[in-house]
C-alpha cells in the first residue's frame, strides 16, 4: 500500500506545474508535521507525568535531543519521499513540515523547550479556547481576509490550493478530540452523537460563514474546496471521538489512520463511492461505540 501510495504520489506531482505542485507539498508538509509535532507533545507529555522516564523527560537538555531526534527522524523520511517523487518539491514541503511540526508541538499540551517557561497549561489554555464557538468565527474571518489580499499574488488552481491548505489547518485546530474527556461523557451517559455535536461547533461555525462568502467573493471552486476540506476534519473528528469511546488511545489512532488512509485511497482511486465508503465507517464506529455508553471498564 505505501508503494501504492508513493507511486500514484509521484505520477500526481509530475504531471503537475511546479507553483501547484509546489503548493500541494507545502500543505502536505505542513499537516504531516502537525502531526509529528502533536503526537511527539502527546508522548513527551506522558513521560512527564505517568511514564517510567519522568526524571529524563523533566530535564532540558535530554527533553530538547528528544525532540530534535524525533523530529529528524521525520524530516529525513520526508526528504526521501520528496526525492523519490520530484525531488526539486525538498525546497517546499521542508519549510512546510517545519512550521507544522512547530504548530502541533504548541498545541499539543506543552511549552517550547526555552520558551515561555513556566507556562506548561499554555497549550491546555489554547487547546480550550480553540474548542469554543467564537473560535469558529475567527477562524472564518483569519480565512477571508487572507484570501482577499493573497489574489495580489496567486491566481487560478495556486489560490485554490493555498484556500484549501488554510482550511485544512483551520479544520484541524477546530476539531481538536481529547479523548480523556470523550471516555468520560461516555461513562457519564453521553450519546456519541450529542458528543460529536459538542465538539463540532466551531468547525460548523466556520464553514458556515467561510463557504458562503467564498462562493459569492472568490468563485464556487474556491468554495467547494473550502466545505469540501472542512467537511473532511470534521468527518475526520467523528472517527476519533467514536474510536475513542471504543479502546485506549494509542490503538484508536492506529485504526483512525488506517480508516483514514482508506477513505485517501477511495478518493483518489472510486470518488463516486466515497460518501457510500465513509457513512460505512461511521456506522460501524456508532454501533460499536453505542455499546459503551455507562459503561465504567
Amino acid at each position: 500500500m505505501l508503494l501504492f501510495a508513493l507511486a500514484a504520489a509521484r505520477s500526481w506531482l509530475l504531471d503537475r506545474t511546479w507553483p501547484i505542485a509546489g503548493w500541494t507539498i507545502f500543505g502536505a508538509g505542513v499537516m504531516i508535521g502537525l502531526t509529528a509535532g502533536r503526537l511527539i507533545a502527546v508522548r513527551l507529555a506522558f513521560h512527564t507525568f505517568d511514564g517510567p522516564l519522568a526524571a529524563d523527560a523533566l530535564c532540558p537538555a535530554l527533553r530538547k535531543r528528544y525532540l530534535i531526534a524525533w523530529f529528524a527522524i521525520g524530516l529525513t523520511l520526508l526528504a526521501i519521499f520528496t526525492v523519490i517523487a520530484r525531488p526539486s518539491l525538498l525546497i517546499a514541503i521542508l519549510p512546510g513540515y517545519l512550521i507544522g511540526s512547530f504548530v502541533g508541538y504548541v498545541t499539543g499540551g506543552l511549552p517550547i523547550a526555552g520558551f515561555g517557561a513556566g507556562k506548561a497549561g499554555f497549550g491546555r489554555m489554547l487547546r480550550s479556547w480553540i474548542q469554543r464557538p467564537g473560535a469558529g468565527i475567527v477562524a472564518a474571518v483569519i480565512l477571508l481576509l487572507s484570501l482577499a489580499f493573497t489574489p495580489q499574488y496567486l491566481r487560478g488552481d495556486a489560490l485554490v490550493i493555498v484556500a484549501g491548505i488554510e482550511t485544512a489547518l483551520s479544520g484541524l485546530a477546530l476539531t481538536i478530540v481529547d479523548d480523556s474527556s470523550v471516555r468520560f461523557q461516555t461513562i457519564a451517559g453521553r450519546g456519541a452523537w450529542r458528543i460529536i455535536g459538542r465538539q463540532a461547533r466551531g468547525a460548523m461555525l466556520f464553514v458556515g460563514i467561510a463557504a458562503p462568502v467564498c462562493a459569492f467573493a472568490f468563485g464556487a471552486a474556491l468554495a467547494a474546496v473550502v466545505a469540501a476540506t472542512s467537511i473532511a476534519t470534521l468527518l475526520l473528528m467523528a472517527m476519533r471521538t467514536l474510536a475513542y469511546r471504543i479502546h485506549g488511545k494509542g490503538f484508536d489512532d492506529f485504526i483512525v489512520s488506517i480508516l483514514t488512509g482508506l477513505l485517501i485511497l477511495t478518493a483518489f482511486s472510486m470518488p463516486i463511492v466515497l460518501p457510500f465508503v465513509g457513512s460505512a465507517i461511521l456506522w460501524q464506529l456508532q454501533r460499536r461505540s453505542a455499546a459503551r455508553t455507562w459503561l465504567l471498564a
